[in-house]
């Protein structure tokens, strides 16, 4: 699993939901009294859970196991100790509470299929549930891993190269979350992957404008490049998709507009390669494949 772009750690159900799904808490009173001897039992019982295999396995050793490993990081023994509970103890509390544990194990392990599936079981059972937001949360960025795992095992490729739905979807995922939940706590995050996914989908859509226009249909170049322009703003393949609309524009008779794309160009975007020379170069289609190498990172050509 690669770097993700959302450190999830921070929002994880050890740190903001195990509280507030504890089903077995101290009576109020209790709890003031005796909150120290509570914690220093429950910290001995978890150093303990390592030797579950000689315990009983109850609904509570499962559980507490799973916690265990959870705040060790051992992602893997917990999905293990987390389905076993709720194998064996389907409708019991704890089975309910270790939910929004198996979406955060499986995150963690980058099994983010199994994590989705996890996130969509969680908010048709919970519905009216505040911890809805989180599984929602982590649902819709389980769709931007599964896209950018498309930039392959050494995380060099440009996942743009791939099919453009995948992106779309991520991206309709991320917007549909914050139209629910405007002032969540996970906005800038998911601010931060729409940025990206946008920048993808952009370059996309200018890899097909390069394709139409090797087969010398600029109507449907321009179409492309006008898309990225109108409806992906401040993309940084912006400049890029003005040359299109440039070159575009001169093939098809229509000087006033490409006048007006040459201009955006040169006003906004004036260390661009097509104007290192001081005035605009048309880039040589046929002859160098500038766009695609640009567009990879050289790894295509």
């Amino acid at each position: 699993m690669y770097l993700s772009l959302v450190v999830i750690q921070s929002y994880g159900y050890n740190s903001r939901y195990l509280t507030d799904l504890m089903r077995f808490r101290m009576p109020s009173k209790l709890f003031a009294s005796h909150s120290s001897i509570f914690f220093i039992t429950l910290a001995l019982f978890l150093t303990s859970c390592a030797s579950l295999n000689n315990q009983q396995n109850t609904e509570q050793s499962y559980y507490q196991a799973a916690q265990a490993y959870l705040d060790k990081s051992n992602y893997s023994l917990a999905i293990e100790q987390i389905n076993q509970l709720q194998q064996n103890f389907p409708f019991g509390d704890y089975a309910k509470a270790a939910s929004l544990d198996l979406i955060y194990a499986y995150y963690q392990t980058g099994d983010f299929d199994s994590a989705l599936v996890e996130a969509d079981r969680f908010i048709r059972l919970n519905p009216e549930r505040t911890e809805v937001e989180y599984a929602d949360f982590v649902r819709s960025m389980c769709f931007f891993e599964l896209y950018m795992e498309n930039r392959g095992l050494f995380k060099l490729s440009d996942p743009s190269i791939r099919s453009g739905a995948e992106a779309t979807n991520a991206f309709s995922a991320l917007s549909s979350f914050l139209r629910a939940y405007p002032s969540s706590d996970y906005r800038t995050d998911l601010l931060s992957a729409m940025v990206v996914l946008k920048d993808s989908i952009a370059r996309h859509e200018l890899m097909i404008a390069e394709f139409y226009i090797r087969k010398g249909a600029w109507i449907a170049a321009a179409e492309r490049a006008r898309t990225v322009i109108d409806h992906y703003p401040g993309v940084s393949t912006t400049a890029d998709a003005l040359v299109i609309l440039i070159e575009a524009y001169d093939q098809l008779e229509q000087p006033e507009d490409k006048a007006i794309a040459l201009t955006q160009l040169t006003t906004h975007y004036p260390t661009h390669r097509s104007l290192s020379s001081g005035d605009y170069v048309a880039p040589k289609w046929q002859e160098d494949r500038w766009w695609v190498k640009l567009l990879t990172l050289g790894i295509a050509s």
